[in-house]
C-alpha cells in the first residue's frame, strides 16, 4: 500500500499542502479539515484509480475514513501483504443467520440463509472463531437456533452472547473471553447504526455491512478477508476456547501455579520437533503476538528446511490436561545458541510453560545463551522474560 500516493489524493481532494497531512495526528476526525461526504466519493474514485483498486461497497462507509488512523486501516485490506490476520468473526443473528427478528416472527431459514451457515461452518472448520453478538434476548436466540433447518449450531461459537447490552461492550467482553485483541477481530451486522457505533468506538475492528439481497458481495468479502487461515489446520479451535475457560474457573480456587497444575493433571511433552509438526508450529508463529519475543512468523517450509540445517534446533511444547489435548502451545528457534525465535499461546499464559521450555534449551545448550528479543506493542509485557532465566539479549 503506497501512503504517499494516498496522502497525495487526500491533499488534492482537501486543497491542503501535503506537508500539513504529515503533521496531523492520526486520530483527528478528517472532518476537522473540511473533508465531507461528497468529498469521500470524490477520494473514492480518485484512490480506486490511483491505487488500481475497488473499494467492496461494505467499505464505503464515512466511518470508515474519518480519521487517518481508520483511512489506512479500511485500505491496507486490498494489500494482503500489510493486513493484520484475522482470527475472529463476530456474527449478528437477527437478519444474518436467518431472515428475521428472533421473539417478534417467524424466521426464515431458506436456500440463501443455508448458503451463507454453510460458509460459516466451513470457516468455522479451517480454523477461525466464530462468536455471537446479539442484542436480543438469550431465550429467543437459543429458540432459533433450535430449529431442526439450522445447519450452524450453538456449538460453532467460541463465544455466544445474546443480550440487550450494547454491542462494543459485548465484543470488549468477547476480547477479555478469547483473550485476543480487537485488531483480529471482523464484525458482521445488518445495522448500519451498529456498524457505525462500533467503527467509532472500535476502529481496529473491520466491519462488514450484511444484506441477504447483497449476499454474493458479502459472502466474498468475508472469504476474502480469512483467506489467509490454514486451511488444512485438523484444530479444532472453538473446542479449545471451551475447555480453556473451563481451566480458569478451577484455576481460581487454587493457590499455587503447581497446585493448579497437578489438579487438572497435565502432562507436558517438550522435545526437539519433528517435520510433522511443522505445520502447526507455523500456525502457532502466525496466531501468537503477546508472547512472541522476536515477533517472528514462520512457514511450514521455513521450518522444514531449518530442520535440515545442522546450526538450528527446534523446540516444542505440547500439553494436556483433563479437559483435552491442547496441542503444541510452545516453540523456540535456536541457533546454536542463540535463541531467534521463542513463544507461548496465549491459552496457557499464566501456567509457566514457558519455563519448561527455557530450561529444555538451557539444557541442550551448554554454553551461554542469548535470545533475540524484538518490542513490539504486544509482548512488552515479556520485556525481561530472558533476563529474568538468566539469558542475555542478542546484540546484532
Amino acid at each position: 500500500m503506497n501512503r504517499e500516493v494516498i496522502l497525495q489524493c487526500l491533499s488534492e481532494i482537501l486543497e491542503t499542502d501535503r506537508k500539513e497531512l504529515d503533521k496531523l495526528d492520526v486520530k483527528i476526525p478528517l472532518e476537522d479539515i473540511g473533508f465531507t461526504s461528497l468529498k469521500f466519493i470524490t477520494f473514492i474514485v480518485q484512490i480506486e484509480e490511483a491505487l488500481k483498486i475497488e473499494v467492496l461497497d461494505s467499505d464505503l462507509l464515512f466511518e470508515k475514513f474519518s480519521t487517518l488512523e481508520n483511512l489506512f486501516e479500511t485500505l491496507s485490506k486490498y494489500f494482503p501483504e500489510e493486513r493484520k490476520l484475522k482470527k475472529v468473526l463476530i456474527l449478528d443473528a437477527d437478519n444474518v443467520l436467518w431472515n428475521g427478528i428472533s421473539g417478534e416472527e417467524t424466521i426464515v431459514i431458506d436456500d440463501d440463509v443455508l448458503s451463507f451457515q454453510n460458509l460459516l461452518t466451513a470457516l468455522h472448520d479451517r480454523g477461525v472463531l466464530l462468536c455471537l453478538c446479539s442484542k436480543n434476548k438469550n431465550n429467543f436466540i437459543e429458540d432459533s437456533f433450535a430449529s431442526p433447518k439450522m445447519v450452524l449450531k450453538k456449538e460453532h461459537f467460541a463465544v455466544f452472547v445474546a443480550n440487550q447490552k450494547d454491542k462494543v461492550s459485548n465484543i470488549k467482553f468477547i476480547s477479555e473471553e478469547l483473550k485476543l485483541s480487537a485488531d483480529s477481530f471482523v464484525f458482521v451486522d445488518d445495522s448500519d447504526y451498529e456498524l457505525g457505533y462500533v467503527s467509532a468506538s472500535l476502529p481496529e475492528i473491520e466491519c462488514i455491512k450484511f444484506s441477504y439481497t447483497t449476499l454474493e458481495c458479502c459472502a466474498q468479502a468475508i472469504s476474502d478477508i480469512f483467506s489467509c487461515v490454514q486451511k488444512n489446520s485438523d484444530i479444532n479451535r472453538t473446542k479449545l476456547y471451551h475447555e480453556q475457560k473451563e481451566r480458569e474457573k478451577d484455576k481460581k480456587i487454587f493457590l499455587s501455579v503447581d497446585e493448579y497444575n497437578n489438579s487438572l493433571n497435565t502432562h507436558i511433552v517438550c522435545k526437539e520437533a519433528n517435520s510433522e509438526e511443522c505445520l502447526r508450529l507455523s500456525e502457532l508463529s502466525i496466531r501468537t503476538h503477546q508472547f512472541n519475543l522476536s515477533n517472528r512468523e514462520y512457514t511450514k517450509e521455513e521450518l522444514e528446511n531449518l530442520l535440515c540445517d545442522s546450526n538450528y534446533k527446534i523446540f516444542s511444547l505440547s500439553a494436556q490436561d483433563k479437559y483435552g489435548d491442547m496441542g503444541i502451545v510452545g516453540m523456540a528457534v535456536v541457533n546454536r545458541n542463540v535463541i531467534e525465535s521463542f513463544m507461548l499461546s496465549c491459552r496457557v499464559l499464566g501456567r509457566d510453560f514457558e519455563k519448561i521450555l527455557i530450561n529444555k534449551i538451557k539444557e541442550a545448550s551448554p554454553a551461554q545463551i542469548f535470545g533475540v528479543y524484538v518490542p513490539t506493542d504486544k509482548n512488552c509485557s515479556y520485556s525481561d522474560f530472558y533476563k529474568d532465566n538468566g539469558v542475555k539479549l542478542y546484540d546484532k
